[in-house]
């Protein structure tokens, strides 16, 4: 066993759901790059270094009519996987303990490949593995979408890391490893404390504090574990090309772009010229990058990825600001409070009665041809082709600016809860063992001691006013009506 895997064997990796591998969020940017992505709903996906395998089973949940595969080296991971699985009653998934350099696809593609939070943590000789089965195993139409940490923003903290490697490594178990590197780290705190306030010692201080608010887990497994091996970009994108792979994009889509950069940056490195992908390995030094996520095809589609925001089109919108204030002038203008920007003032008809149409619906991913139908009907006509090719371009500047989300699968939660609101069953399972619930859109809802008290009454046998008044008594009503309305909107419920 190498010394790798029997530190994963003997570290349990959290239960988490990673929101930048949903197969849905994955197969809209796709399509925004150029890439005909197959559906989620009907899709084949691997998560290769599942760990746990929360974020896949909540993927097998969700969808229902898709194949999902795990693998992963850590034997007691997959065995609490497949446990889990059976337990919730998903046989849409399996689990597969395997050392991927060893491991055989024997043949069988996939439409999405997820490894996310394994590039940066193997051998040169398993990344390399990690290509060539990407390559192997995508289907014509697939994208892999990959994590890893990145230079410039690793470069600095690699000192800490070092330091703490060093105090720690005559520590014979783990408990000893997390306290003995909190001793050094509350040294440092206090060392950089007392130092004058310049750049170097503020800026250390700042990420001994990001540190030591890890979880012990974490704090083993990157500062403390047996590997850790950030690159830069343009590494990542070139070890790729040699195994016909190109880089799409991220799965982040706005860290791609300018828009997010300070105006007088953003043009002063529009000024250069430089491709694509120099722009974006300039734009991590200047935001100091430190991780990213990102997704790759295969060279055989024949594509050079572009921007292509017709396909908004066949996507699905949910919105991140709100109407501030009335239109004015027949929709010609509206303000809209973003929840990134303060105020944002949108123009021209197609898009402000499009922007108010969606506003509409602040927890709901709607399909695009609906917003559309609507917006039509609150401008009282019907708009044109260019008018609906340059709504197109707009709401791609709005998700570049991170001001509305995309999906490629529609989602809206039920207008009231049902009689007797039940818990998904695997929603039941990470509620009373992980204080958490996993949503419509892939993220984790954390709960505090009350909510989990309150889902485990959500069993399907009590009615609304059973669980009102039992959960009453502990904290009140209002505690109990904030927690079944997020609950509501967060699709963690079973269809009533």
């Amino acid at each position: 066993m190498s010394s790798i895997q029997e530190s994963y064997e003997q570290i349990s990796y959290p239960h988490f759901v990673h929101p930048l591998t949903d197969p849905a969020r994955l197969a809209a940017i796709g399509r925004l790059l150029g890439v005909e992505t197959k559906d989620p709903a009907r899709a084949r996906v691997i998560d290769i270094g599942c760990g746990s395998g929360t974020n896949l089973l909540v993927m097998a949940e969700r969808f229902a009519s898709s194949q999902f595969l795990g693998i992963d080296f850590a034997a007691n991971e997959i065995a609490s996987a497949q446990a889990l699985a059976k337990e919730v009653g998903l046989k849409n998934v399996a689990f597969e303990q395997a050392d991927l350099l060893n491991w055989d696809p024997d043949g069988e593609q996939y439409d999405y490949i997820i490894a996310y939070g394994l590039f940066s943590w193997v051998p040169d000789e398993v990344k390399e593995r990690l290509f060539q089965v990407c390559r192997e195993c995508l289907s014509p139409r697939g994208i892999a979408c990959i994590s890893y940490m990145t230079y410039p923003g690793c470069k600095q903290p690699e000192s800490l890391r070092d330091l703490l490697q060093l105090r720690t490594e005559q520590c014979s178990s783990s408990e000893e490893k997390v306290a003995a590197a909190h001793r050094v780290l509350d040294f440092l705190d206090r060392a950089y404390g007392n130092l004058p306030s310049v750049p170097h010692s503020s800026y250390l201080r700042d990420e001994v504090q990001k540190i030591r608010q890890k979880e012990p887990h974490f704090l083993l497994l990157d500062e403390l574990g047996v590997e850790r091996d950030p690159c830069y970009l343009l590494q990542f994108v070139s070890w790729a090309a040699e195994h016909d792979l190109y880089y799409l994009g991220e799965s982040e889509l706005h860290m791609m772009f300018l828009e997010n950069l300070p105006p007088e940056s953003a043009r002063e490195l529009s000024a250069m010229n430089l491709d694509r992908l120099q722009t974006e390995q300039l734009i991590d030094y200047v935001v100091n990058r430190s991780f990213r996520c990102s997704l790759l095809a295969s060279s055989d589609t024949g594509r050079e990825p572009h921007l292509d925001a017709l396909a908004m089109r066949k996507l699905c919108l949910k919105p991140r600001f709100k109407p501030a204030g009335r239109a004015r002038e027949e929709y010609s203008e509206a303000q809209f409070a973003s929840r990134f920007s303060g105020e944002v003032t949108l123009r021209g008809v197609p898009l402000v009665t499009f922007c108010l149409t969606l506003a509409s619906f602040p927890d709901s991913f709607t399909e695009f041809s609906i917003l559309l139908k609507s917006a039509e009907t609150l401008a009282g006509k019907k708009f044109q082709n260019d008018e609906v090719a340059r709504l197109c371009e707009d709401l791609l500047s709005l998700l570049v600016r991170k001001q509305v989300e995309v999906s490629a699968v529609s989602y809206a939660p039920p207008k009231s809860l049902p009689v007797k609101p039940c818990l998904t069953p695997l929603n039941r399972t990470l509620a009373q063992r992980h204080a958490m619930v996993a949503t419509s859109n892939h993220t984790a809802c954390k709960l505090g001691s009350y909510e989990k008290s309150l889902c485990a009454l959500m069993n399907g046998t009590r009615t609304l006013a059973e669980i009102r008044e039992v959960s009453g008594h502990w904290h009140g009503t209002k505690p109990i009506e904030q927690t079944l309305e997020v609950l509501r909107i967060s699709g963690a419920l079973e269809d009533a």
